[in-house]
């Protein structure tokens, strides 16, 4: 490892930190390198010297004039949150389900209406034949009724399917680690 690895590899572990006067330390450590090896240490020797990055990294970590961000309240909220689920956690997936029930449901009236009105209107057909024409005329205005429910409920269906997979996809994306965005 040269000091350009060990200053890299620092620099990295205080970032993971938090560590928010990092840029400190690491002109610090790269003045002191450069002295160490300038008195005719090699690069590898003034790292031993210095004591490697996590013997670095906890001397800048227990230093008083480290500025280290304190927790979040939001930090906090996601602690209470994962604590939380085996309470909350059967109750949102339950809700959850019972949507996906209710949504299944629009996609089963859709669908009922839509046969239902197609049959009878199908059957007005042979109603205008054998029986007289308002009879016919009133089995059109029921079938053409059933299909416009079957448009509306299927209208229903993909609204609520949409919203549905807006917030899902809202939700996981507010509550997954900021790497996995």
């Amino acid at each position: 490892m040269d000091k350009t690895d060990f200053l890299i590899d620092l620099q990295k572990k205080l970032k993971r930190y938090g560590v928010k006067n990092a840029n400190d330390y690491l002109d610090y450590y790269s003045e002191y390198l450069d002295d160490l090896i300038e008195s005719g240490l090699t690069d590898m020797q003034a790292i031993d010297r210095v004591g490697g990055v996590q013997k670095v990294l906890l001397e800048i970590l227990s230093d008083e004039d480290v500025v280290i961000p304190e927790t979040s309240k939001k930090a906090m909220g996601n602690l209470f949150l994962a604590l939380g689920l085996p309470l909350w956690g059967p109750l949102v997936a339950a809700l959850y389900i019972t949507v996906l029930g209710l949504i299944f449901a629009l996609l089963v009236c859709a669908l009922a209406f839509g046969v239902a009105g197609v049959w009878v209107l199908i059957s007005s057909l042979v109603v205008v034949f054998q029986m007289n024409v308002l009879y016919a005329m009133f089995q059109l205005g029921v079938a053409l009724m059933l299909l416009g429910l079957g448009v509306i409920f299927e209208q229903l269906f993909i609204l609520s399917g949409k919203g549905l997979f807006d917030s899902s996809k809202y939700l996981f994306q507010k509550f997954s680690p900021r790497e996995a965005r």
